[in-house]
């Protein structure tokens, strides 16, 4: 009976550090475990922060560059006099911006042009997803209708600045309302596609 004791003590203690033992191993890996899925989550949220603050970037470079045709067109109906190398230099700038915008998505792997060239975009890679080419056919067709629209306001302030740069005009050429016609509709398009984005960055992980 006495040895029956000893012999419960025995596997009791050896139950006792097997138990410890295991405790010892597999506390450190769920720990470590617990590190890396917490790491991984907030490497996520970096990523979804990141991404939305770029397709944000692009609509509010978009948006910049249309409000500046706006007021321009705003001035000419009005019959103010028109500067157009000040003209030129604000063109330029939010140009530039809007262009620096979809390069910075392109490159993050969100989504590229198809219709503009290098410096100005990144071609689609094959396999690309059909969001994506969506995408880029949005922000392509916005940038033609922009660059469209500032060589046609361009051409009035030049016409009214050369030919009759003392006249008060007020009314633009049906060229340039339809031009702005076609830009606020491929930006409201770029929009809605943008705001697409935005909530499915918010249901998927990093692409590889």
């Amino acid at each position: 009976m006495a040895d029956s004791s000893v012999w419960f003590g025995v596997l009791g203690a050896l139950g006792g550090a097997g138990v410890a033992g295991l405790a010892a191993v597999y506390g450190p890996l769920r720990l470590h475990r617990r590190q890396v899925e917490q790491k991984d989550a907030e490497k996520l949220a970096l990523w979804r922060e990141g991404e939305t603050a770029r397709l944000l970037l692009v609509r509010v470079t978009g948006r910049a560059w249309i409000d500046a045709l706006e007021r321009t067109v705003q001035d000419l109906e009005a019959g103010r006099p028109m500067d157009l190398e000040r003209y030129d230099d604000v063109i330029a700038q939010v140009s530039t911006e809007a262009h620096k915008a979809g390069i910075s998505l392109a490159f993050s792997g969100a989504w590229v042009d198809s219709m503009d060239t290098l410096p100005q975009s990144v071609p689609i890679p094959p396999g690309a997803e059909e969001r994506d080419i969506q995408a880029a056919e949005a922000r392509a067709r916005l940038l033609a209708a922009l660059r469209e629209a500032t060589r046609v306001v361009r051409a009035e302030i030049l016409r009214r600045t050369v030919r009759q740069p003392e006249a008060r005009e007020s009314e633009v050429g049906q060229e340039v309302a339809d031009a702005m016609d076609r830009s606020r509709v491929a930006r409201a398009t770029l929009n809605d596609v943008l705001s697409d984005e935005i909530s499915h960055v918010t249901e998927v992980s990093p692409r590889p």
